[in-house]
């Protein structure tokens, strides 16, 4: 019999994504995360933590949780969110659809895992120091980046823009605070979002990150060097000595998220709100994964909010792809340009994309963990470490970009994030890229100029604000209007011109049925909305609606006072008490006819705590028999199925559970039968069935889904 769900006393789900391995990225990247890789899943967009869970509710709702069995790990008021660890065997992934459909919440998100972008580095020698690179020296190393082929820095800073007076975050992995290029610049905080805990001299940080209790595991890494190397890209004092930042005035703040345990959605949430309320104008964003995530959007959303530019780097996969944080509305992104002032082959490319900035071999500065006494940390660095390196990714061209932005509300504090992202594109290089014109997917606006940015600011114009909106999504039912969540809403503007960019802001709605757009265009758009994501529910496209209208943004509106706008739908209500045509048939003496070369009806792996389902067959000895399920990865839903053939008295012959938990789904191909007689297909989901003994389900994980459905087809030759 199957199962309701009762608001908040739901019972939770096991999801069935495989364990995932962090593969590598480069030379240097972040520590791995501190998780056994049982604690690890992933779905079809990123991996997330299996049993964490990130939930916006009120306290009220918070003791009914964790009277069930809830862990609270973590809270982060401002946003009213809750990171709970779930009783074991249960399954974020699953626990989050219910009770995102549920419509008990403001959302529910599996706490997703985030990973630094790959970049390659090299250590500037002693003998590099000497040589000196192409471009223009600054204080005393050459920095072909700022000089007047490329960002023309110079210019800026001989018209007041040195970033004096605005802080800037930066949400990254530990920024050596000591090294001589950023101490003066640092405003002696520093953030550890796992712990919760802010330090305020450079010794108690690097004993922090270093850990104090003399294990070998230490936390400082002698390839923990992207905070640091970014950060002084972005602001590294101008001092005469060393390498300069694009706003060498500008102080700043550090968030480490790339500490173990804590590279996950609700800690860089956690991390740009304690950024946003330390008062920083800028921060920057230097990560980035695929997947939609609801804690990081309503952090930056907060942070755009109170008037703070964000800045996120495009992505080094080479390709059209949209990242997150970089997909979100308000959110600047950056492209990265190679020393020719083209596309660096890494650089990603999309609509988001604003402007463009070097991205290759940028010089940057390397740690060097400096104790108050001026030793080194031993063991931190590498041998010969001059404290600088060359650095490439589009990790290097987003602060660059900060570092512009930075300049200008330097000059300007009173302007807000889109006006500050729009003063950067109207002055920008247009000729850069691959519409010599102006704008395109690669880079943007193109190259930020920051001689045209001082000029612009000396004379105007001065762009009108942004503004903000918001979208309602419901779905009216026999039982009165439902909210819809995974709705996807987007806003479309067309370009004025060839050489201009079309406007495409896009969010997901939340377990009210609600999406926010914060810090975008002011103007008249095409809004479009479509009902829950099929990719989730699994549902046939006629189950789906689809809404096109228009809705107007006004300069100077935010989402405080900006009234929904309500977009009603009659079709796309989610069934999450389906019915399984073929129940019961949980076992061999109630095993489903299956009639080769028929495709069955759907069915579900849902209604208790490990459902598998048979299917029996007559063969005779010598056929080739090819049995193919139709799950996640071909109809949609959340099923990672197995599929097991076994012989007349239960044995098994031969399984297959798809070998990736994104891969296709599962199928046994050109199997031979062994003798005539009676076979069946049992299906089930990949942790309850093939990740352990099949013949002992009791050992594998719960699952139970109203989204696991499948089709199962059997063929003979």
């Amino acid at each position: 019999m199957k199962k309701s769900i009762f608001a908040l006393g739901l019972a939770l789900l096991v999801g069935c994504a495989q364990p995932d391995v962090r593969p590598a990225t480069g030379q240097s990247t972040a520590p791995a995360q501190a998780f056994a890789p049982s604690q690890v899943s992933r779905d079809k967009v990123s991996r997330y933590v299996s049993n964490q869970l990130v939930v916006k509710l009120t306290p009220e709702q918070e003791a009914e949780f964790t009277a069930q069995g809830w862990r609270v790990l973590a809270r982060l008021p401002e946003l009213s969110l809750s990171l709970f660890e779930l009783p074991g065997g249960t399954s974020a992934l699953a626990a989050a659809q219910k009770l995102n459909l549920s419509g008990t919440v403001g959302y529910a998100a599996p706490n997703r895992l985030r990973t630094g972008e790959p970049r390659v580095s090299h250590p500037l020698t002693g003998a590099g120091l000497g040589e000196q690179a192409t471009g223009r020296i600054f204080d005393q190393l050459a920095q072909y980046a700022l000089d007047d082929n490329h960002m023309a820095a110079q210019a800026a800073w001989n018209a007041g823009l040195t970033g004096k007076g605005v802080l800037v975050g930066v949400i990254d992995d530990p920024v050596d605070v000591t090294h001589p290029d950023l101490r003066p610049n640092w405003a002696s905080r520093a953030f550890d979002p796992v712990e919760n805990q802010t330090y305020t001299t450079a010794q108690t940080w690097i004993d922090h990150i270093d850990g104090q209790d003399g294990e070998v595991d230490q936390k400082i890494d002698p390839n923990d060097e992207h905070g640091t190397a970014v950060t002084s890209s972005l602001l590294a004092v101008k001092d005469g000595k060393g390498m300069v930042g694009v706003a060498p005035e500008a102080k700043f703040v550090n968030a480490s998220i790339f500490q173990p345990d804590s590279v996950s959605d609700f800690y860089v949430a956690r991390a740009i709100v304690w950024a946003t309320n330390q008062g920083v104008r800028v921060l920057n964003n230097s990560y980035g994964s695929g997947g939609y995530s609801d804690p990081i959007k309503d952090a930056l959303d907060y942070a755009l909010e109170k008037g703070v530019s964000i800045v996120a780097s495009a992505g080094n996969d080479g390709r059209q792809y949209f990242n997150a944080p970089a997909q979100f509305p308000g959110v600047m992104t950056s492209a990265a340009l190679n020393i020719n002032n083209t596309r660096a082959s890494f650089s990603n490319s999309s609509s988001t994309v604003s402007t463009a900035a070097p991205g290759v071999d940028v010089l940057t500065a390397a740690p060097l963990w400096l104790n108050a006494d001026g030793s080194r940390k031993e063991g931190a660095t590498p041998q010969g470490n001059t404290g600088y390196q060359w650095a490439s990714g589009t990790s290097f061209s987003g602060p660059l970009t900060a570092g512009a932005a930075a300049l200008v509300l330097g000059k300007r504090p009173d302007l807000d994030p889109y006006q500050v992202r729009r003063l950067l594109e109207e002055t920008a290089d247009g000729r850069v890229g691959s519409n010599p014109a102006g704008y395109d997917l690669d880079t943007g606006y193109g190259l930020i100029r920051l001689d045209r940015l001082a000029a612009r600011l000396a004379n105007g114009p001065i762009p009108e604000k942004g503004g903000a909106a918001k979208v309602l999504v419901q779905i009216q039912t026999e039982s009165g209007y439902q909210p819809s969540p995974f709705a996807d809403v987007l806003l479309e503007r067309d370009a004025p011109d060839a050489n201009s960019a079309p406007l495409v802001y896009a969010a997901r709605t939340d377990a009210q049925g609600y999406a926010s757009f914060v810090a975008i265009a002011p103007g008249t758009y095409r809004l479009l909305v479509g009902t829950p994501d099929l990719a989730i529910t699994g549902d046939n496209p006629e189950q789906r609606e689809t809404y096109s209208g228009s809705l107007t943004v006004t300069a100077g509106s935010v989402i405080g006072n900006v009234a929904p706008q309500r977009v009603l739908f009659t079709k796309g209500a989610v069934d999450l008490n389906p019915l399984d045509p073929y129940e019961p048939n949980d076992s061999l003496e109630t095993a489903t006819p299956l009639t080769p070369g028929t495709l069955t009806q759907t069915a579900y792996i849902f209604g208790k705590e490990r459902d598998v389902d048979f299917y029996r067959f007559e063969g005779k000895a010598g056929e080739i028999v090819d049995a193919q399920v139709y799950a996640r990865n071909r109809i949609g839903g959340l099923l990672d199925a197995c599929l097991v053939l076994r012989g007349s008295a239960g044995e098994v012959l031969t399984l297959n559970d798809d070998a990736a938990s994104i891969g296709p789904d599962p199928a046994i191909t050109g199997f031979a039968l062994p003798a005539d007689g009676r076979y069946y297909l049992e299906v089930g989901s990949n942790q309850t069935l093939c990740l352990i003994d099949p013949d002992d389900i009791s050992q594998g994980l719960p699952d139970d889904s109203p989204f696991n459905k499948y089709r199962l087809e059997l063929r003979k030759r």
